[in-house]
C-alpha cells in the first residue's frame, strides 16, 4: 500500500508537470530539463505510466495536441519511456470516430517505427507483445476507419503502409513470432481480426497479402535457407556405396529414414532427392559391370529403388517422380553407358518397375521414354541373345517367389533337388541372393534352407545326402556374404548354425584350431581315416552328417602331423584328400576350414604343407556324378574366400577381402582424390574404407579424413569433400562423430601446430561436416535412423556410446569455444563456433530442438557481441526454442541486441 500511494503521488506530479508545460508552451528541451526534477535518476518513466499520462493529455480534444506529442518524442529519444510502453498505449486507443487523433497517432507511429528497439532487459519480452498489439491496432483502424472521406482514406492508407513496413522487416516478424507463443490469447484475437479484414479486402489490394501473412505468421516464415548446390550432388552416390558395401541387406525403412535426413541436411526438394537416389544407384551399377557384384547392385537399382521411392513419395504426387526422371534425362552419357553395357534400355526397365508400384502411369512412362534420345551407335538386343542385367534382375524376382513357395511346401526330395540344382547353375544363385537381399526375403530363404538341411542331416539315400550337401553349401555361402549375425538367430542350434559358430573361418572371428579338435570323437576320427586312406568315398547308409563334419578337423590334424613327421608320403595325402572330396562337397569345405584356422596361427615356415593340402582340396573331383559340377564350383568359391580371410601367403589377390601393401594414409589419399575428381565412389574404394576402419579404427580414420578435407582449396571441391567425409563416416557414424567431437576438433582448433589448417574456406566446410555428423549420429542413437551399430564402445572405457555421451561431448566443445572468446579478440575459434552454430540452425530436423538447446546461451551472447555483423534475425529466431520460457527470454534479448547494432550502423534519420 505504501508503494501504491508513492506511485500514485508521483503520477500526479507528472500530470501536473504536463499541464504546466502545456500552459507555458514549453519546448521539448524545456520538458526534458524539468521532467528530471520529478523522475528519480536511473528510473524509467514506465514505472509511473509516463507514456500513458502524455497521450491522455495529448488526446483530450478532437485532434491530437502536437506540442504534447513532442514531449513524448523527446521522452522516447531520452529513453525516459520505452518503445514497448508507447506502443502498448497507442494500441489501446479505440476512439476511431476521432479521425484527426487517429491520423496524428499514425503519423507519430510512422516516424517511430524505424527506430523501435529495447535497451532494458526488463522490456524485451514486453516489446514483442507490444509490437503484436500494434499490428492488431492497425487492423482495427483498417476495419473501423473505412469511409469515403479523405481523412478516413488517409487513416487506412497510413495503417496499411505501417503494417506493410512491419511485415517486411525481419526484426518485427521475429518479435511477432515470439509474441505468438508468449501471448497466445492476443495472437488468437489478432488472427481473428485478420480474418475479418480479409473478408472485405479484395485480393488485388496490396494490403491483402500482408494481412494474410500476419494471419499465418510463424517461425518457419524466416527459416534459414540452405545454400542450394547445383545438380547433380555427391552425397547420396558416395553414401550408397559405403552403406551397401558394408550391409547389402539394409532394410528399406532404414534407407528411407536416412534419405529423409539427407534431404533436410541438403535442402533438397522431393524431385531432387528422388533423382539423386536413382542416379546414385545407376552409377554404382555401372561401376561393377561384369563383376560378381553386378547382380547385387542391379537388384538394388531396379527392384529396391522403386520400393524406396514408394515409401518416400507417400505424401507426394507423381509429378515429383516425373521431375526426378527428367533430371536423370540430363545425364545422357550415363544412360548411354548403361544401355551399351546391358544391350537394353535401362530407363525403360526402371520406368516399368516404377509403374508397377503405381508411381507412374502408362501415359507418363510413354512421355518420358519419348524424351529419351537413344544414340544410333547403341544397338539394343530385343532378340534371343543374352539379356542385360536389368531384365535378368526383373525376371529373377518371380523366380525367387517360386523358390520360396517351393521351399515352404512339405519335404519332397526329388522335386526340391531339381530346383536347387537349377539355382546353382550359372549366375542363378547370385541373382536369387541379390533379389532376396533387396526385397528383405533373405531371412525367409535362410530359414527355409535350414529347415530342409535339418530334415536331411541323418543318413539315408543318395538324394537325401545331396539335399543336405547343397543346402549346407548354400547356407555357408550366404553366411560368407552377409555374416552369421545377419542371417542366423542368436540362439539358433541347428547343425549348420552350430558348425558356423564353432568351425567356420570368418573375417574378424578367428577360430582356435585346438578348440575345433576338442569337438571330435577319437573313434570316429580313426574310422574316417581308415575309410579315406582306403580311397573309399561312400558313407554308411545311416551316417549322421553332424558326426562327420565335426570330426573332419581331427582327420586333417592326423594327416598333417603324419605328413610332417614322414609317416605319410605326398601321394598318400593326395589319396586321402581325393577320397574326402569324392561325392560330398561339405567334407572338403570342413577340411579347408580347419586348415585355414590352423594356418592363421601357424609359424611361417610350417604353412607350406597345409597350403598344399588346401590346393589339393580345390582340385575338381573325377567322379561322373550328375550336378556335382555346380556344387563344386560354389565349394571352391567358399574355400577361396576363407583363404582370403586369413590372408594366407603365396595366395593370389582376392576381390573378397581387400588386402593392400600400401600404407593406410596412401590408400585413403588415393581413394579420396579419385572420389573428389569423379563425384562418386567406386566399389573398390568403398570396400577399402571399411577395411581401413577395421584395421585402424575411428581414432585413425576421422583425423585422417578431416586432414584430407582441409587440404582442399576450392569451394566446389570442399562441397564434395564434406559429402565424401560424411559418407566415409557412415562406416560407423556414431563412433566417428564421437571421435570428431571429443578429440579431433579440440586438437585441430586449439593445437597451434594444426590450427593453420583451419582457414577460409575450409573452416565453414568443416563446421558443416560437424553439423551433419551430429544430426546423423543423434538420430541413429535416438532411433530416428535405424543404424545397426548405433551403440558403440567409448574410447575412454567400457561404456557404450549413448545419446547422453554424445551430447556431453557436444556441450563440452561449445564450452571450450565460450572459454576461448575474449573481449575484443576475434580468433579462428570464434569464427568456427559461429559457422558451426549457423550450420546447425540451417537444418530443419525433428532433432533440431534437442541439439540446439545444448548450445550454451552465454556462448551465443558472446558471439553476438563479438561478431554481430555475421548474425541475422532469422538465425536467432530459429536458434532459440520459442516454446520454452528460457528460449523466449533469450530470443527477445538477442533480437534486441542485434537490432541495436543495426540501428547504430545506419545514418541518423528523423526517427525516435
Amino acid at each position: 500500500m505504501v508503494m501504491e500511494s508513492k506511485t500514485t503521488s508521483k503520477t500526479s506530479c507528472l500530470k501536473a508537470l504536463l499541464l504546466r508545460a502545456w500552459r507555458e508552451r514549453w519546448s521539448d528541451l524545456q520538458w526534458g530539463i524539468n521532467i528530471k526534477t520529478v523522475l528519480p535518476r536511473g528510473v524509467s518513466g514506465d514505472v509511473y505510466n509516463l507514456a500513458d499520462c502524455i497521450l491522455q493529455q495529448a488526446l483530450v480534444g478532437a485532434g491530437a495536441n502536437q506540442l504534447v506529442l513532442s514531449y513524448l518524442r523527446h521522452s522516447l529519444s531520452a529513453q525516459l519511456v520505452s518503445h514497448a510502453a508507447v506502443l502498448q498505449r497507442l494500441s489501446k486507443y479505440n476512439q476511431f470516430s476521432k479521425i484527426f487523433c487517429v491520423c496524428s497517432l499514425l503519423e507519430f507511429l510512422e516516424k517511430m517505427i524505424p527506430g523501435v528497439t529495447c535497451c532494458s532487459k526488463l522490456e524485451e519480452t514486453e516489446l514483442a507483445t507490444a509490437i503484436l498489439s500494434t499490428a492488431s491496432w492497425l487492423l482495427n483502424i483498417i476495419h473501423n476507419c473505412r469511409g469515403p472521406s479523405d481523412l478516413n482514406q488517409r487513416a487506412t492508407i497510413l495503417a496499411s503502409s505501417i503494417l506493410k513496413t512491419i511485415l517486411c522487416n525481419d526484426f518485427y516478424i521475429s518479435m511477432i513470432c515470439l509474441a505468438r507463443y508468449n501471448d497466445t490469447e492476443l495472437f488468437a484475437e489478432t488472427s481473428q481480426k485478420c480474418s475479418e479484414v480479409l473478408s472485405f479486402l479484395p485480393e488485388s489490394d496490396e494490403c491483402y497479402q500482408y494481412v494474410k501473412k500476419l494471419e499465418n505468421i510463424d517461425v518457419s516464415m524466416l527459416s534459414m535457407k540452405i545454400q542450394s548446390e547445383t545438380w547433380p550432388g555427391c552425397l547420396i552416390p558416395y553414401w550408397l556405396e559405403v552403406k551397401l558395401v558394408g550391409n547389402p541387406a539394409t532394410s528399406t525403412l532404414t534407407l528411407v529414414e536416412q534419405l529423409r535426413l539427407f534431404q533436410k541436411l541438403k535442402g533438397y526438394n522431393d524431385a531432387r532427392l528422388f533423382g539423386e537416389l536413382i542416379r546414385g544407384s545407376l552409377l554404382a551399377l555401372y561401376d561393377v559391370n561384369e563383376t560378381p557384384h553386378e547382380s547385387q547392385w542391379g537388384a538394388f537399382a531396379f527392384l529396391k529403388v522403386p520400393n524406396i521411392l514408394s515409401e518416400l513419395a507417400k505424401k507426394s504426387d507423381s509429378c515429383s517422380i516425373v521431375d526426378s526422371i527428367e533430371l536423370l534425362l540430363q545425364h545422357t552419357p550415363l544412360l548411354d553407358a548403361m544401355d551399351a553395357n546391358s544391350s537394353c534400355s535401362s530407363l525403360e526397365c526402371l520406368l516399368g518397375e516404377l509403374a508397377k508400384v503405381r508411381l507412374l502411369t502408362d501415359i507418363q512412362v510413354k512421355h518420358l521414354l519419348e524424351k529419351r534420345k537413344m544414340p544410333k551407335q547403341i544397338k539394343l538386343d530385343n532378340g534371343n541373345g543374352t539379356a542385360g542385367i536389368p531384365k535378368v534382375i526383373i525376371c529373377a524376382e518371380p523366380t525367387l517367389n517360386g523358390i520360396l513357395k517351393t521351399l515352404s511346401t512339405d519335404y519332397h526330395k526329388d522335386a526340391l533337388l531339381g530346383m536347387l540344382h537349377q539355382v546353382l547353375a550359372g549366375k542363378s544363385f547370385e541373382l536369387i541372393l541379390a533379389v532376396a537381399t533387396v526385397q528383405g526375403q533373405l531371412g525367409t530363404l535362410v530359414s527355409r534352407l535350414i529347415r530342409f538341411n535339418e530334415c536331411s542331416k541323418s543318413g539315408g539315400d543318395k538324394n537325401k545326402a545331396q539335399l543336405f550337401d547343397i543346402s549346407f553349401l548354400m547356407l555357408v555361402a550366404i553366411v560368407q556374404n552377409f555374416g552369421a549375425n545377419t542371417v542366423f538367430d542368436v540362439d539358433g542350434n541347428t547343425l549348420v548354425e552350430q558348425w558356423v559358430k564353432s568351425c567356420m573361418v570368418e573375417r574378424n572371428k578367428p577360430k582356435a584350431p585346438e578348440q575345433l579338435l576338442r569337438l571330435g570323437d577319437p573313434a570316429m576320427i580313426e574310422s574316417l581315416l581308415q575309410q579315406f586312406n582306403a580311397g573309399d568315398t561312400e558313407m554308411e547308409v545311416n551316417v549322421k552328417w553332424q558326426d562327420v563334419l565335426f570330426n573332419i578337423p581331427g582327420v586333417m590334424h592326423e594327416v598333417l602331423v603324419a605328413w610332417e613327421q614322414g609317416a605319410l608320403a605326398a601321394s598318400d595325402v593326395k589319396r586321402i584328400l581325393d577320397a574326402l572330396r569324392g561325392r560330398m562337397c561339405c567334407l572338403p569345405l570342413a577340411a579347408a576350414a580347419w586348415l585355414c584356422a590352423y594356418m592363421r596361427t601357424a609359424q611361417q615356415d610350417t604353412v607350406l604343407k597345409p597350403i598344399n593340402m588346401v590346393q589339393q582340396l580345390l582340385t575338381p573331383p573325377t567322379t561322373d556324378e550328375e550336378n556335382l559340377g555346380h556344387r563344386w564350383q560354389l565349394t571352391c568359391e567358399i574355400i577361396r574366400k576363407m583363404q582370403a580371410d586369413v590372408q594366407l601367403p603365396l595366395q593370389a589377390k582376392s576381390s573378397h577381402h581387400l588386402v593392400s601393401r600400401q600404407p593406410a594414409v596412401q590408400q585413403l589419399h588415393q581413394l579420396w582424390t579419385k572420389a573428389i575428381t569423379r563425384g562418386w565412389l567406386d566399389h573398390t574404394s568403398a570396400r577399402a574404407v571399411h577395411c581401413l576402419l577395421e584395421t585402424a579404427g575411428s581414432t585413425w580414420l576421422v583425423p585422417s579424413v578431416v586432414h584430407e578435407l582441409c587440404k582442399l582449396r576450392y569451394r566446389d571441391q570442399l562441397a564434395k569433400g564434406v559429402d565424401l567425409a560424411l559418407a566415409i563416416f557412415h562406416v560407423d557414424i556414431v563412433s566417428c562423430t564421437y571421435e570428431l567431437l571429443a578429440y579431433v576438433l579440440p586438437q585441430l582448433i586449439y593445437n597451434t601446430l594444426q590450427a593453420d589448417l583451419l582457414k577460409e574456406p575450409q573452416m565453414p566446410s568443416l563446421a558443416r561436416l560437424t553439423s551433419y555428423c551430429i544430426y546423423t549420429a543423434y538420430d541413429a542413437l535416438s532411433g530416428m535412423c535405424d543404424e545397426p551399430s548405433a551403440k558403440k564402445m567409448c574410447l575412454e572405457g567400457s561404456q557404450e556410446i549413448t545419446t547422453e555421451h554424445l551430447m556431453n561431448k557436444f556441450r563440452q566443445l561449445f564450452i571450450m569455444f565460450d572459454g576461448g572468446i575474449q573481449e575484443g579478440l576475434i580468433t579462428q575459434q570464434t569464427y568456427f563456433a559461429f559457422h558451426l552454430i549457423q550450420s546447425l540452425v540451417e537444418v530443419s530436423s525433428p532433432s533440431s530442438s534437442a541439439i540446439l538447446s545444448a548450445i550454451p546461451h552465454a556462448l551465443i551472447s558472446d558471439l553476438l557481441r563479438t561478431l554481430p555483423e555475421e548474425f541475422s534475425y532469422s538465425l536467432l529466431l530459429n536458434l532459440h526454442d520459442v516454446r520454452t520460457p528460457g528460449g523466449k527470454i533469450n530470443m527477445a534479448r538477442d533480437l534486441c541486441i542485434l537490432r541495436n547494432h543495426y540501428l547504430k550502423s545506419i545514418p541518423s534519420t528523423n526517427t525516435f
